[in-house]
């Protein structure tokens, strides 16, 4: 074929345009690489993005983060890159975190003045507050954020000496699993013992009873009456076996408190028992209104309301549409009419009101053992109770759901697993193709 001026110069306009399109792409991929902020996550469990949770929070710090990373430049175990890769998500949800490394052998000084002992510790700063972070966690550090966010100490005080469950106490029907987690939001925790001569103050951020099983003396009731009547906050669970002598309690705030247990016959979708309420749905509140994940109150108690004693009261948590309760005991458990109070029923209220120059709130949870260590973990119970903990307080902004811990999925090899896999690799996979070919060139060679 014989090819003339004309087609040469066709084709010479062909390739051109080729060669132009094909670089215009490559620039246009390379600018977007460089400017856009998109990213994409195909890890399991989505580890590379942070969680809505945290998201949030950072969406309320109007200030700007600082974090200092203080790390060695050591060629093995160098944290840098990691650091890195923990901030950067962080850093793309709020443009104002920063982030700088310090080389504590370069700088021992600025170490010694930060108070870090660990190789790669984090420390943050924000609104001229620090803690220190020794850990690439996205829960600690979004936990530590929250503490920082607290512009007052918020003290936490659980009454004890009567059987209620104690943030220092280990047990299945204790709070330590709460208190813990109180503290790592920012929460200062106490407990009061009337009978070493304790006495309350108004100005408590919170005053925790937690079901009590033995019935408090009449001098303590009329100490936490005094206590209501100056605008102290109340957190009162309780349990459905004894109102432990604080029916006045109950009288002062406007409630009543049916005896007899809430069965939900809808527990047993959850393969639970029908004394164990399923709260499924809420109300339209700032403790409750972020809450998407089911809630369990094992022997809960009803709530209702009274009389108007100038709070506020609103239904958090209302279970078992077609349940009842049960007023003769759990065998055999039926309703009847007349004699049992049929569903739904209110299992948690929130009420408050205007006292003087405050803001009094008083939240009553009829079941002491839904946020006893035995059931803080169950379905979304932890995020409930630090929710409700968090608006007593009076620390709205910091109503979350806290991020959940994610699965690690890194594969870790030892250092003789990784030399062989790069030997395959480079060396035995490249020699076997190679002998392969040889082979059968040779044998096609002497057919």
């Amino acid at each position: 074929m014989k090819i003339n001026a004309k087609f040469r110069f066709q084709l010479l306009i062909q390739n051109g345009l080729f060669v132009g399109l094909l670089l215009g792409i490559a620039t246009a991929v390379i600018f977007l690489a460089e400017e856009s902020n998109i990213r994409w996550d195909l890890t399991h469990s989505q580890r590379n993005t942070l969680s809505p949770a945290t998201v949030e929070i950072l969406k309320k710090i109007d200030a700007p983060i600082s974090i200092t990373a203080f790390v060695t430049t050591d060629a093995e175990g160098d944290l840098r890159q990691p650091i890195v890769n923990f901030l950067t998500p962080y850093q793309l949800e709020k443009n104002n975190l920063q982030f700088t490394f310090v080389n504590p052998r370069e700088d021992p000084f600025a170490a010694k003045k930060a108070g870090v002992t660990v190789n790669g510790e984090l420390v943050v700063e924000l609104d001229g507050r620090t803690e220190k972070l020794k850990t690439l966690n996205e829960q600690d550090l979004t936990n530590l954020l929250i503490r920082l966010m607290r512009t007052e100490q918020q003290v936490i005080t659980a009454l004890i000496g009567h059987g209620e469950g104690d943030f220092s106490r280990q047990g299945s029907k204790d709070l330590s699993d709460l208190g813990e987690k109180l503290s790592a939001r920012g929460f200062q925790l106490d407990i009061l013992n009337f009978a070493s001569g304790q006495d309350l103050s108004p100005d408590e951020s919170v005053l925790v009873i937690g079901a009590p099983t033995v019935t408090l003396l009449p001098g303590e009731v009329n100490r936490i009456k005094r206590y209501l009547q100056g605008g102290g906050n109340l957190l009162w669970m309780i349990d459905e076996e004894t109102t432990a002598g604080l029916d006045a309690i109950a009288n002062t705030l406007g409630i009543v408190l049916p005896g007899g247990v809430v069965i939900d016959p809808s527990a047993r979708s959850q393969n639970g028992s029908i004394a164990f309420s399923l709260a499924q749905q809420y109300a339209d509140h700032p403790v409750t209104e972020l809450m998407t994940v089911n809630t369990v109150f094992p022997y809960a108690r009803g709530i209702y309301e009274s009389n108007n004693t100038g709070y506020s009261f609103t239904p958090l948590i209302t279970v078992a549409p077609q349940g009842w309760i049960e007023t003769h005991g759990l065998k055999n458990a039926t309703y009847e009419e007349g004699e049992d109070i049929k569903g739904p029923i209110t299992i948690a209220a929130a009420m408050e009101r205007n006292i003087d120059d405050k803001r009094q709130r008083v939240v009553i949870v009829g079941s002491g053992k839904a946020f006893s260590n035995e059931f803080l973990a169950s379905l979304g119970n932890s995020d409930l109770i630090t929710n409700i903990v968090n608006w007593i307080s009076g620390d709205d902004a910091l109503i979350s759901i806290a991020p959940k811990s994610r699965i690690d999925m890194s594969l870790n090899l030892p250092p003789l697993a990784i030399s062989l896999i790069v030997s395959g690799f480079l060396f035995a996979g490249p020699i076997g193709l190679l002998s392969a070919g040889t082979l059968i060139w040779w044998l096609r060679r002497r057919a």
